[in-house]
């Protein structure tokens, strides 16, 4: 309690001594039960500046409050570069110590020279953890989606995750059914990334089904066959070139109706479209294709 009585830079000590027309003797640090001693030629003014001094004294008894929290809301209590402990500290004239992190079943601790602004401040911390409780979305995805959502340098996971106040955890790679994991401490923005992933990885899932090669087999009689290759084979020709299309008959020694086209699957799906609507502009007859 020295210190309190002594003051920043010796302040405290020096306006007592000026106020009171004493001397104040502090023992030295690490003297052990030697009393501080208060002089002077007026017995009631020493008096008085004793007086002041248990009063700086009694108000300097620290109170201490320990809070249990788990470790992974310790960051709630922190806050973005330790903005939110300075916050409390500030406006409760308190010190709040935070356990290291890994430290298991440590509590936190809030200290200060004024019981009721340490209560208080226990009491925001407290409500700032139980608002914290965390919202966990769980989201399956092949391991060959991850990187859409990481995206190039982690620049895509970064924003989703700044833009919904969440954390992103993917599965490493290798690892076998691993769910991506979503959290947060709104519950409705962990949803919202949540979707905003999901929907990344349905728009990738169809892109890469639009830009995949396909085959497909159209049935057509062998009979028309030579309608689709055309005169010197200006038909199949213009198909294939147009459409970006491979299209692929029978032998003419094989008795066979396929006729298999094999492309990117919009254009594949126009060329069997194509090759039909052909036939059936000649012959009227109906055909299917199997898909």
């Amino acid at each position: 309690m020295l210190g309190v009585v002594v003051g920043p830079g010796g302040s405290t000590i020096k306006e007592i001594q000026e106020k009171y027309k004493v001397r104040v003797f502090v023992p030295q640090k690490g003297s052990k039960d030697q009393p501080l001693r208060v002089e002077g030629p007026d017995k009631g003014l020493v008096h008085d500046a004793a007086d002041h001094i248990k009063a700086l004294a009694q108000k300097a008894v620290t109170t201490t409050v320990t809070i249990t929290a788990p470790n992974n809301m310790l960051g709630v209590v922190v806050g973005p570069g330790g903005s939110t402990i300075k916050e409390i500290q500030e406006k409760y004239k308190v010190r709040v110590f935070v356990p290291q992190k890994g430290s298991k079943d440590q509590p936190l601790r809030v200290e200060g020279p004024d019981k009721g602004l340490v209560h208080d401040a226990a009491d925001h911390i407290k409500a700032l953890v139980q608002k914290a409780v965390t919202t966990t979305v769980t989201i399956t995805a092949p391991n060959n989606m991850l990187g859409v959502v990481v995206g190039p340098g982690g620049s895509t996971i970064k924003k989703i995750q700044e833009k919904y106040k969440v954390w992103v955890f993917v599965p490493q790679k290798g690892s076998k059914d691993q769910p991506l994991r979503v959290e947060g401490l709104d519950k409705g923005l962990v949803q919202d990334a949540a979707v905003h992933i999901e929907s990344l990885m349905a728009y990738e899932k169809e892109r890469r089904r639009l830009s995949t090669p396909v085959s497909e087999t159209v049935f057509i009689p062998k009979a028309h066959h030579g309608l689709i290759i055309g005169r010197q084979g200006q038909n199949i020709r213009y198909l294939s070139l147009t459409r970006r299309i491979t299209i692929v008959l029978p032998p003419k020694n094989v008795i066979s109706d396929e006729v298999t086209v094999t492309g990117l699957p919009d254009q594949v799906d126009q060329g069997v479209r194509d090759l039909v609507n052909l036939v059936k502009s000649s012959t009227h007859i109906c055909y299917n294709s199997d898909f």
